[in-house]
């Protein structure tokens, strides 16, 4: 009876780890770690990022002084009503972190482009898109737009 019990939660332990095998590490927003980077677009990217979301506005910036490559992660990009393009300049504030030590990603929070600058996220670093796009409009916030 116990044998049958341990193979029962050995079961269940496995199904439950099934759904995330093979996903992306999911990163959080932490303002301990916050930095500014001012740099050149070098590639935009549209690629999905987390389970069930629409895919995220992607820019891999080249750092002015250092010629670092960051990876920057913006918003969804259903929030994102602004064209940026290869070779313009970005000012980017956000959270840093690497995920293996060598990558360099910064989850942004504002970026400045033009003289103007869009609020992604608050500034404890929770998402100006929460809730959805339906909930843009209830909260009186735009669509992710420069201020």
């Amino acid at each position: 009876m116990m044998r049958r019990a341990e193979l029962t939660l050995l079961l269940v332990l496995f199904l439950i780890s099934i759904p995330s095998y093979g996903q992306k590490t999911q990163h959080f927003y932490n303002i301990d770690t916050e930095i500014t980077v001012e740099g050149t677009i070098q590639e935009i990217i549209m690629e999905p990022r987390y389970k069930d979301t629409s895919p995220f506005l992607v820019i891999l910036l080249e750092e002015e002084k250092t010629q670092k490559l960051y990876q920057v992660e913006v918003s969804p990009v259903w929030f994102f009503d602004q064209d940026f393009y290869k070779g313009e300049n970005l000012k980017v504030k956000g959270s840093f972190y690497s995920s293996d030590g060598k990558s360099l990603n910064i989850i942004a929070r504002e970026v400045q482009s033009r003289g103007e600058t869009l609020f992604l996220r608050d500034k404890h670093g929770f998402p100006n898109w929460r809730g959805g796009k339906g909930q843009m409009k209830k909260r009186g916030k735009g669509k992710g737009k420069f201020y």
